[in-house]
Protein backbone atom coordinates (compact mmCIF):
# COMPACT_ATOMS: atom_id res chain seq x y z
CA UNK A 1 0.00 0.00 0.00
CA UNK A 2 0.99 3.60 -0.64
CA UNK A 3 1.52 6.00 2.04
CA UNK A 4 -1.51 8.35 1.08
CA UNK A 5 -3.88 5.16 1.04
CA UNK A 6 -2.96 4.46 4.38
CA UNK A 7 -6.09 5.37 6.88
CA UNK A 8 -8.23 5.87 4.24
CA UNK A 9 -10.90 3.24 5.13
CA UNK A 10 -10.59 4.61 8.73
CA UNK A 11 -11.98 7.56 7.52
CA UNK A 12 -14.60 6.38 5.61
CA UNK A 13 -15.35 4.12 8.46
CA UNK A 14 -15.50 7.42 10.52
CA UNK A 15 -17.65 9.58 8.01
CA UNK A 16 -20.04 6.82 7.96
CA UNK A 17 -20.41 6.41 11.42
CA UNK A 18 -20.77 10.18 11.81
CA UNK A 19 -23.56 10.27 9.07
CA UNK A 20 -25.41 7.49 10.95
CA UNK A 21 -25.38 9.11 14.27
CA UNK A 22 -26.36 11.54 13.07
CA UNK A 23 -29.31 10.01 11.36
CA UNK A 24 -30.46 8.20 14.73
CA UNK A 25 -30.14 11.14 16.62
CA UNK A 26 -32.69 12.98 14.32
CA UNK A 27 -35.23 9.85 14.22
CA UNK A 28 -34.74 9.90 18.40
CA UNK A 29 -35.79 13.57 18.39
CA UNK A 30 -38.77 13.31 16.13
CA UNK A 31 -40.15 10.40 17.78
CA UNK A 32 -39.83 11.95 20.70
CA UNK A 33 -41.63 15.07 19.59
CA UNK A 34 -44.56 13.33 18.71
CA UNK A 35 -46.61 13.17 21.65
CA UNK A 36 -46.00 16.45 22.79
CA UNK A 37 -47.07 17.69 19.70
CA UNK A 38 -50.02 15.46 19.91
CA UNK A 39 -50.74 16.55 23.56
CA UNK A 40 -50.80 20.33 22.43
CA UNK A 41 -53.64 19.63 19.58
CA UNK A 42 -55.53 17.93 22.23
CA UNK A 43 -55.23 20.64 24.90
CA UNK A 44 -55.99 23.05 21.74
CA UNK A 45 -59.24 21.40 21.08
CA UNK A 46 -60.52 20.85 25.11
CA UNK A 47 -59.81 24.38 24.55
CA UNK A 48 -62.04 24.93 21.32
CA UNK A 49 -64.64 23.20 23.24
CA UNK A 50 -64.80 25.05 26.49
CA UNK A 51 -65.26 28.20 24.56
CA UNK A 52 -68.08 26.49 22.26
CA UNK A 53 -70.00 25.24 25.81
CA UNK A 54 -69.54 29.18 26.81
CA UNK A 55 -70.80 30.31 23.62
CA UNK A 56 -73.71 28.04 24.50
CA UNK A 57 -74.26 28.68 28.00
CA UNK A 58 -73.89 32.71 27.01
CA UNK A 59 -76.80 32.39 24.87
CA UNK A 60 -79.21 30.04 26.92
CA UNK A 61 -78.35 32.91 29.61
CA UNK A 62 -79.20 35.76 27.18
CA UNK A 63 -82.38 34.08 25.74
CA UNK A 64 -83.49 34.10 29.16
CA UNK A 65 -82.77 37.79 30.08
CA UNK A 66 -84.58 38.88 27.31
CA UNK A 67 -87.56 36.77 27.90
CA UNK A 68 -88.13 37.87 30.99
CA UNK A 69 -87.63 41.13 30.25
CA UNK A 70 -84.57 42.03 32.40
CA UNK A 71 -83.09 43.32 29.36
CA UNK A 72 -84.52 45.36 26.55
CA UNK A 73 -80.92 45.65 24.33
CA UNK A 74 -77.59 44.82 24.73
CA UNK A 75 -76.83 48.56 26.11
CA UNK A 76 -75.34 48.89 29.25
CA UNK A 77 -74.16 45.56 29.33
CA UNK A 78 -70.76 45.72 27.44
CA UNK A 79 -67.42 45.09 29.09
CA UNK A 80 -66.22 48.48 29.04
CA UNK A 81 -63.20 48.39 31.40
CA UNK A 82 -60.43 49.11 31.70
CA UNK A 83 -61.39 52.52 29.27
CA UNK A 84 -60.95 51.69 25.41
CA UNK A 85 -61.25 48.00 25.67
CA UNK A 86 -63.53 48.07 22.55
CA UNK A 87 -61.55 50.49 20.75
CA UNK A 88 -58.52 49.50 18.45
CA UNK A 89 -57.37 53.77 18.47
CA UNK A 90 -57.42 55.85 21.29
CA UNK A 91 -56.72 59.82 20.23
CA UNK A 92 -55.78 58.42 17.02
CA UNK A 93 -52.69 55.86 18.39
CA UNK A 94 -53.23 52.72 18.86
CA UNK A 95 -54.92 51.24 22.02
CA UNK A 96 -52.59 48.48 23.77
CA UNK A 97 -55.56 47.54 25.71
CA UNK A 98 -57.86 46.70 22.66
CA UNK A 99 -59.15 43.24 23.67
CA UNK A 100 -57.86 42.05 20.27
CA UNK A 101 -54.12 43.21 20.80
CA UNK A 102 -54.48 41.00 24.12
CA UNK A 103 -53.48 37.45 24.54
CA UNK A 104 -56.52 35.22 25.74
CA UNK A 105 -54.26 35.01 29.28
CA UNK A 106 -54.18 38.95 29.30
CA UNK A 107 -57.88 39.24 28.91
CA UNK A 108 -58.38 36.97 32.14
CA UNK A 109 -55.44 38.95 34.05
CA UNK A 110 -57.55 42.15 33.34
CA UNK A 111 -61.10 40.77 34.18
CA UNK A 112 -59.27 39.59 37.98
CA UNK A 113 -56.11 41.45 38.12
CA UNK A 114 -56.06 40.22 42.12
CA UNK A 115 -56.15 36.57 41.44
CA UNK A 116 -58.81 35.44 43.65
CA UNK A 117 -61.27 33.68 40.93
CA UNK A 118 -63.69 35.94 41.34
CA UNK A 119 -64.76 38.77 38.02
CA UNK A 120 -63.14 42.46 38.96
CA UNK A 121 -64.82 44.09 35.98
CA UNK A 122 -68.82 44.40 36.30
CA UNK A 123 -70.79 42.81 32.90
CA UNK A 124 -69.04 39.49 32.99
CA UNK A 125 -71.26 36.69 32.34
CA UNK A 126 -69.34 33.88 33.26
CA UNK A 127 -65.81 33.77 34.53
CA UNK A 128 -63.81 30.53 34.68
CA UNK A 129 -67.07 28.70 34.40
CA UNK A 130 -66.43 24.51 34.61
CA UNK A 131 -67.84 22.85 32.01
CA UNK A 132 -67.63 19.40 32.40
CA UNK A 133 -67.61 17.06 35.62
CA UNK A 134 -64.93 15.10 36.66
CA UNK A 135 -65.30 11.00 36.76
CA UNK A 136 -66.80 11.72 41.10
CA UNK A 137 -69.21 14.41 39.61
CA UNK A 138 -67.36 17.12 40.88
CA UNK A 139 -66.92 20.27 38.56
CA UNK A 140 -63.19 19.86 36.52
CA UNK A 141 -61.14 23.01 37.26
CA UNK A 142 -59.57 21.93 34.35
CA UNK A 143 -61.65 23.28 31.37
CA UNK A 144 -63.33 26.33 31.96
CA UNK A 145 -64.42 29.40 29.85
CA UNK A 146 -65.25 32.85 30.63
CA UNK A 147 -67.72 35.19 28.57
CA UNK A 148 -68.13 38.85 27.97
CA UNK A 149 -70.01 40.90 25.85
CA UNK A 150 -67.80 44.03 23.46
CA UNK A 151 -69.98 46.91 21.98
CA UNK A 152 -69.06 45.73 18.43
CA UNK A 153 -69.50 49.27 17.20
CA UNK A 154 -67.09 51.15 19.64
CA UNK A 155 -65.36 54.17 18.32
CA UNK A 156 -66.90 53.77 14.48
CA UNK A 157 -69.96 53.41 12.70
CA UNK A 158 -73.61 54.15 14.32
CA UNK A 159 -74.43 52.97 17.87
CA UNK A 160 -76.71 50.31 17.14
CA UNK A 161 -77.74 48.58 20.86
CA UNK A 162 -79.47 45.94 19.04
CA UNK A 163 -76.33 44.07 18.16
CA UNK A 164 -73.43 43.03 20.11
CA UNK A 165 -69.87 40.79 19.71
CA UNK A 166 -70.20 37.60 22.65
CA UNK A 167 -66.31 36.94 23.33
CA UNK A 168 -65.85 33.61 24.84
CA UNK A 169 -62.40 32.37 25.86
CA UNK A 170 -62.01 28.21 26.60
CA UNK A 171 -59.20 27.64 29.12
CA UNK A 172 -57.34 24.01 29.90
CA UNK A 173 -54.75 24.03 32.64
CA UNK A 174 -53.18 21.52 34.12
CA UNK A 175 -52.79 22.61 37.58
CA UNK A 176 -51.98 26.64 37.84
CA UNK A 177 -50.64 26.40 34.08
CA UNK A 178 -52.09 27.47 31.30
CA UNK A 179 -51.88 24.51 28.62
CA UNK A 180 -53.98 25.87 25.75
CA UNK A 181 -56.63 28.83 25.37
CA UNK A 182 -59.27 29.44 22.72
CA UNK A 183 -61.54 32.35 21.66
CA UNK A 184 -64.36 32.80 20.20
CA UNK A 185 -65.90 35.96 18.69
CA UNK A 186 -69.61 36.20 17.64
CA UNK A 187 -71.86 38.72 16.31
CA UNK A 188 -75.18 38.34 17.88
CA UNK A 189 -78.48 40.28 17.46
CA UNK A 190 -81.74 40.52 19.07
CA UNK A 191 -84.39 38.60 16.97
CA UNK A 192 -86.29 40.96 14.59
CA UNK A 193 -83.17 43.43 14.12
CA UNK A 194 -80.62 43.34 11.39
CA UNK A 195 -77.34 41.64 12.60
Amino acid sequence: MKRAERGSGLIVIIVVIAFLLTVGIMVVTVTSTGPKVSGNVRSQEEAFNAAEAGFDASRVQMDNLFSNGTWASFDGHYLEQPVGIDMPTLGGAFNPLYFRSLSDEELLGLIDPDGDGLPNLPNTIFFQQPFTKTSVGADDLRYTYTTFLINDEAGAGSYDPNDVLLVTIGVVRAGTRVLATSRLEIVIAVEGTNP
